[in-house]
């Protein structure tokens, strides 16, 4: 019972810490915005935040499930969920091409953005969950 306990603190904290990674990447890429004046990239900061937030959730939630139910599976776990993110973003980006293919610098910002939204949160992934495969889940 308090392993599963472990388990739904160490989901929220990550889920928790997740949401104030997106805000402070957010709310840098509003101050460049406003000190630019320009909404060049309010286009990719919706795409991003958005995505970034939903992925976040489900590998919360998911990492809870499989952690409480088959511990010795987040392995694989990791590595499915890492590849089908890689899948969804690419979607994402296809996406993002076909609504702004006319206006291609707009299309070439928000891509931009994209990406380091992405690898913000990815790099963030590896280092929580290693943290918690190293100390054992608290």
């Amino acid at each position: 019972m308090e392993q599963g306990r472990d388990i739904g603190k160490t989901a929220s904290r990550y889920i928790r810490h997740a949401v104030w990674l997106l805000c402070a990447l957010s709310l840098a890429v509003l101050l460049a915005m406003r000190l630019r004046s320009d909404l060049l990239l309010l286009d990719g900061l919706v795409w991003s935040a958005m995505f970034n937030l939903v992925c976040c959730l489900v590998y919360g939630y998911a990492w809870k499930a499989v952690a409480r139910r088959s511990p010795q599976a987040l392995p694989k776990f990791f590595l499915a969920f890492s590849a089908l993110r890689l899948m969804a973003a690419a979607a994402v980006v296809l996406v993002m091409c076909v609504v702004m293919r006319d206006d291609i610098t707009r299309l070439k910002w928000s891509a931009v953005l994209f990406m380091a939204f992405y690898l913000a949160t990815l790099l963030y992934d590896a280092v929580f969950f290693a943290k918690v495969s190293k100390k054992g889940i608290q």
